[in-house]
């Protein structure tokens, strides 16, 4: 077993035992080409596949594990400051949920129109040897209740058809809210109580009464 981790700073991802932390190899160095990295940040393995989100590059990489041969650059069309990802398996592709987090030069968020595009989604597929990816649009909330004002962690929930995504935001409360995969708010955001600072990172657990 394997953890695998972005140092953002350096352009590269560390690769660990995952029982006794040793460090076994870096991947990736610093440049835009095919297997190259500009600041990765959002990490998620699916299968024998890596998806790398690099917020400086504006895209998505993904790798063949367990060599990290890359195979595929995609987004840079539609993501300007991308974050986190979440990827799961459709027929015989997958769909990846990809947050991106652009802010005004003053880094506050923009106006409430302009944060339905918070979260681009992809088909990620392939066709013989070649993989390939297509845009299917992005989606955001814009009431005040609903939005995603400052935006990272995302994941999903399968079994109950739901993603629960980070709200960051302090002056509005941090908080998770409650998407579906079709990209509608569902009217459900945890008590910002909850979080006495920024909510980031996000992982769930199946319990034995379901």
């Amino acid at each position: 077993r394997w953890l695998i981790a972005s140092a953002k700073d350096v352009d590269q991802l560390g690769v660990f035992d995952g029982d006794t932390g040793v460090e076994l190899r870096r991947v990736g160095r610093s440049g835009t080409a095919l297997g190259e990295l500009d600041r990765p940040n959002g990490l998620t393995v699916i299968d024998d596949l890596l998806f790398v989100v690099e917020r400086d590059n504006h895209r998505v990489q993904l790798f063949q594990l367990p060599d990290f041969q890359p195979l595929l650059l995609f987004g840079a069309d539609q993501l300007k400051v991308a974050y986190g990802i979440w990827v799961r398996r459709i027929g015989a592709g997958y769909e990846a949920y990809v947050t991106d987090s652009f802010q005004l030069p003053d880094g506050t968020p923009p106006a409430l129109d302009r944060l339905d595009q918070r979260v681009e989604r992809f088909s990620v597929s392939r066709r013989g040897a070649q993989w390939t990816a297509e845009a299917l649009g992005h989606f955001g909330d814009t009431s005040a209740a609903g939005a995603l004002r400052w935006v990272e962690s995302i994941v999903g929930d399968v079994r109950h058809g739901r993603l629960m995504i980070a709200e960051e935001y302090m002056p509005v409360g941090s908080t998770l809210r409650v998407y579906d995969f079709d990209g509608h708010y569902q009217q459900q955001s945890l008590d910002p109580k909850y979080f006495v600072g920024q909510a980031e990172g996000i992982a769930l657990w199946s319990c034995g009464d379901g």
